[in-house]
């Protein structure tokens, strides 16, 4: 059986109205300096973090910390919150919100949420992981960025405190370090299964000169050739819109019956007219993509209809969405709830002993967790896997056409 983090809706709805009533009058603790109320009226408050930093940013002798005496789990969230950039910042803080929502949600009242800022550099990262851990912390959620992951790791992997990242970079991943996150690689293998299941087998790929775009062209070749099927042609380009149109011509008259375009955005929208105009028409040939697609706008472009995409189930997630927006007044950007799911995870194993409860056999136990993104569980090396459902595109917006699973009991992961 996969472990619940959720109730039934009914059930939540109970735990919710008594979790309140509770907490109202008891609060649930977060630390800063050390501890402070969670919740002085109906909804979780914005935390800020500014506490001094030890400088030692090497890993202490081995062992475990000292268990607190008052019997409180306590839970650390490391996050650039105070980034350089505007835009980091912003979606570090969303997921500190979606982290103490989790934490009023679950009723955590046994649980201390100890929220740090990772710092401008990866030995402020490594500072706040020595404070964490020092102050009695049995697992850290976070950091974002990859550098400040790989300061952290050694430090906790001394102390045998786990970390649950929210990073995608596959390098930090493993020996203790577990990476929550949206993998592009599970998205591209989900969608040209199903496409493949569906007899398709001729495939081209258009991919930008990105990063990204290297990732998931790599995922796209194994796929397509583990599959027994063939990979036509992978034609890349500089991201940009000029260079949109030569890349078509280059592969137009080629013959295929899918074509793999992980795109998003204006970038998107624009490719969908060129291809059309090349005669590359959807209604001929399968367009699909990655989880980029995953975008009210993408149905505005009628070139993109009938055209397929996996991401992680949607109906948990809409009702995470209406429920922050409700609590903090803006939309989540789509990371926010790995914090909620990580927290969720934490409560979930917290009834442990100390020092039991969050070894890497109970994270990384292979019937998984149900969280707001559908079904998900560590692999051994660190990386998410992730049940996904087959999204396509029409001119109402997205319907699903293959649910995402509700067990790994039946998956080939």
């Amino acid at each position: 059986m996969t472990s619940r983090l959720f109730e039934s809706a009914p059930a939540r709805r109970v735990r919710a109205l008594w979790t309140i009533a509770v907490l109202m009058t008891m609060g649930v603790a977060l630390s800063g300096c050390e501890g402070f109320g969670m919740f002085g009226d109906d909804k979780p408050r914005t935390v800020t973090t500014d506490v001094p930093r030890p400088t030692a940013v090497v890993p202490t002798p081995s062992g475990p910390p000292p268990v607190p005496v008052d019997g409180q789990v306590r839970i650390a969230v490391l996050l650039p919150l105070k980034h350089s950039s505007k835009e980091t910042r912003a979606v570090a803080q969303a997921m500190l919100d979606a982290a103490q929502m989790a934490m009023f949600d679950m009723g955590a009242r046994s649980m201390l949420l100890m929220p740090r800022d990772t710092g401008p550099t990866p030995e402020t990262a490594a500072a706040a992981a020595n404070d964490v851990i020092a102050k009695g912390a049995e697992i850290i959620l976070g950091p974002l960025l990859a550098n400040d992951v790989r300061a952290v790791a050694p430090i906790a992997r001394a102390k045998n405190i786990p970390v649950v990242a929210f990073s995608t970079d596959r390098t930090v991943a493993g020996d203790g370090v577990f990476l929550l996150s949206f993998l592009p690689e599970q998205e591209v293998s989900r969608v040209i299964s199903y496409a493949v299941s569906k007899g398709r087998g001729k495939f081209v790929a258009l991919v930008p000169q990105t990063p990204y775009g290297q990732r998931v062209e790599e995922a796209f070749r194994n796929t397509v050739t583990q599959s027994g099927r063939e990979v036509v042609a992978v034609q890349t380009y500089p991201a940009n819109p000029q260079s949109l149109e030569p890349a078509v011509k280059a592969v137009a008259k080629l013959g295929f019956d899918t074509i793999f375009l992980p795109e998003g955005g204006t970038m998107l929208r624009s490719l969908g007219p060129i291809l059309a105009v090349n005669k590359v028409e959807s209604r001929k040939v399968k367009f699909i993509g990655t989880g980029l697609w995953d975008d009210p706008a993408v149905a505005s472009e009628p070139s993109l209809h009938g055209g397929w995409y996996a991401v992680p189930p949607q109906e948990q997630r809409m009702n995470f969405i209406t429920r922050y927006q409700q609590l903090y007044g803006s939309k989540p950007p789509r990371i926010a709830s790995l914090a909620y799911d990580a927290i969720a995870l934490s409560a979930t194993l917290a009834s442990g002993s100390p020092g039991r409860r969050y070894t890497r056999a109970n994270i990384a136990d292979p019937n998984g967790f149900s969280g707001i993104d559908g079904i998900f569980r560590f692999r051994t090396d660190g990386m998410t896997e992730r049940g996904l459902a087959v999204m396509e595109v029409t001119s109402a917006g997205q319907t699903v056409i293959s649910p995402a699973s509700s067990t790994f009991q039946s998956q080939g992961f």
